[in-house]
């Protein structure tokens, strides 16, 4: 007795119905009618009465229903006490700002992790000042973010910098441009990032100064969407450089734009100073 086979016997007893059941468990319902009858001979009694409406408990399904959610629930519990841990024990984590995994060579973070067991594996993408004060908090050892930052003890090492275009789709009146201002876009519609990522937010202000506040009609949360928008004629997308040049799409720099300047930060103070500085060479090797 397993806990994958008393999570079958559950569902087949909530659900009543071997079909739905071995469909919401990705199992054939021939493979799932198995698990049940080796767990009626482990027990030595039905566990269910087989009928035209489904699979109906007996008094003895109705007691191992009851006494296996217990003892699941146990279980999960001892597993997640187990992972947390594990987790403390993996002491150095790594924060990603929405948008730098894109800008990484994924196989070289992913390979550093493998080969320092301290650090937490995690991929998962958060807001710019969300890192940034994770970091200075204490609470993960590294970030990557956009734009440099400032905080007492506060490092901050650029990794790569990548040009902000404006992507437009063949026979838009842009496309000719060998660069735009960003007046030129001043009534196009926008595709870009969402509110959670800092270049919304520096296209935002950047327009505003220019006297206008641009239409963005779509907000996305990765840049694939931008330029399956744009290639759909949506609007005109505003991104850092990641995508080259098709017959149906192009990227037109803006005149005076900034640069997408990804970061690696980390505390002066940081006990795993020696960890971070390899990371970082890592890092400006493969970027």
């Amino acid at each position: 007795m397993n806990t994958r086979n008393l999570k079958c016997f559950q569902t087949v007893y909530e659900e009543k119905n071997l079909q739905t059941a071995a469909g919401k468990l990705f199992l054939s319902p021939q493979g799932l009618s198995k698990v049940i009858k080796s767990l009626e001979d482990e027990c030595g009694a039905p566990l269910f009465v087989r009928t035209k409406e489904g699979f109906v408990p007996t008094d003895c399904g109705k007691v191992f229903y009851e006494k296996s959610k217990i003892v699941t629930k146990d279980l999960n519990e001892m597993f997640s006490c187990i992972g947390a841990i594990n987790a403390r024990e993996k002491r150095f984590k790594i924060g990603f700002a929405c948008g730098t995994i894109r800008a990484l060579d994924v196989s070289i973070v992913r390979k550093f992790m493998e080969d320092n067991p301290q650090i937490l594996a995690s991929w998962r993408e958060q807001e710019n000042d969300s890192v940034f004060s994770r970091v200075l908090n204490n609470e993960i050892g590294f970030g990557l973010v956009v734009g440099s930052g400032s905080g007492a003890n506060l490092k901050s090492v650029k990794l790569k910098s990548i040009g902000v275009v404006i992507y437009v789709y063949g026979g838009h009146r842009l496309w000719d441009k060998s660069e735009v201002s960003l007046l030129d876009i001043k009534d196009e519609p926008l595709v870009c990032m969402g509110e959670h990522f800092r270049i919304y937010h520096d296209v935002l202000n950047a327009c505003m100064i220019k006297g206008f506040k641009p239409e963005i009609i779509a907000r996305v949360s990765e840049g694939e969407s931008i330029y399956q928008l744009v290639r759909n004629r949506i609007g005109i997308g505003v991104s850092p450089k990641f995508f080259g040049d098709t017959d149906e799409i192009k990227a037109v720099p803006i005149k005076d734009a900034y640069t997408w300047d990804v970061y690696g930060i980390y505390r002066e103070d940081n006990p795993d100073i020696a960890l971070v500085e390899r990371l970082i060479r890592k890092l400006k090797g493969g970027m």
